[in-house]
């Protein structure tokens, strides 16, 4: 039997990259994509649900993968049958009846809900605060990056910022609107001359330590009266979380945080309940 599935798959990432995805999440389809039609040389249109069942039964056999891991892949074959269906190349997506692994949920990262956020938000008191707090979420960056920001490193025109990451690995990150604005009236307030982005609020002002930062949140944390432990890497957590429940693409939240592994993202796509509410949610994030 003949297979059309390498045709299909250079079709898919066509599409893909016309769209606009970076190379790096180009790769990473092919990758999977290109592994999985190993497996199978019948057509792609005769490819079902149970199909694909055994597949990951198989792989998770031979190569010993964790749930997080098998979601990954569930999640580029489910973009690609779901795309090959919607362009009428094949008359049925297999992978619609298809749920995701459960997870261990002592490995899931802890966030806040969209109601806490705002708490936290709420309990700033200074225009520090709520630019360390809008800049932690929308950047999702590491207090260890945030301490090592200076105002140069901003470009304030397109909203994004250069940071080196673990490794020393340098990746742009975004920043919204309303992290700008609150960042240029803090900017603009200072009476020193320091180039870090966050400097201590006594004199001589010198640049905010991680220590310091840590301090300054946890503050914030307790004046929320959201009854958690509120630190600088819960919105990092947080940005994940609700990028994924508005439909972001894993690698490209991978690509945001700076993560080396797709397994290590995937940790935040665990199943989630509340699909009605992560979908009015979606319309009232800023």
């Amino acid at each position: 039997m003949v297979t059309d599935l390498p045709e299909k798959i250079n079709f898919f990432l066509g599409l893909k990259s016309l769209e606009g995805k970076s190379k790096k999440t180009l790769e990473r389809y092919q990758s999977e994509l290109m592994m999985f039609s190993r497996y199978y040389l019948k057509p792609t249109a005769q490819i079902d649900v149970n199909d694909i069942r055994r597949y990951f039964a198989l792989i998770r056999n031979e190569r010993h993968y964790e749930s997080i891991t098998i979601n990954g892949k569930l999640s580029i074959l489910r973009s690609f049958f779901g795309t090959l269906y919607k362009e009428e190349i094949v008359p049925k997506d297999p992978t619609v009846r298809l749920k995701n692994m459960k997870v261990d949920v002592k490995n899931l990262r802890e966030y806040l809900s969209i109601e806490e956020l705002e708490k936290v938000r709420n309990a700033c008191l200074t225009i520090r605060d709520k630019a360390m707090i809008e800049f932690l979420y929308s950047t999702a960056v590491r207090v260890s990056e945030a301490v090592t920001t200076n105002i140069a490193d901003i470009n304030w025109n397109i909203r994004t910022l250069g940071v080196n990451g673990k490794g020393n690995k340098y990746r742009d990150v975004f920043f919204s609107v309303k992290c700008k604005l609150y960042l240029e009236e803090y900017i603009n307030s200072r009476t020193d001359n320091n180039d870090s982005l966050f400097v201590a609020e006594r004199r001589p002002h010198n640049p905010l330590t991680k220590s310091g930062f840590e301090k300054a949140v946890s503050k914030i944390g307790v004046r929320s009266g959201i009854n958690r432990s509120v630190y600088p890497h819960i919105f990092r957590h947080s940005f994940a979380t609700h990028a994924l429940q508005q439909g972001m693409d894993i690698t490209q939240i991978q690509q945001i945080l700076g993560h080396e592994q797709i397994n290590t993202t995937q940790i935040y796509a665990k199943n989630n309940s509340r699909q009605l509410q992560a979908a009015y949610d979606r319309l009232m994030l800023a």
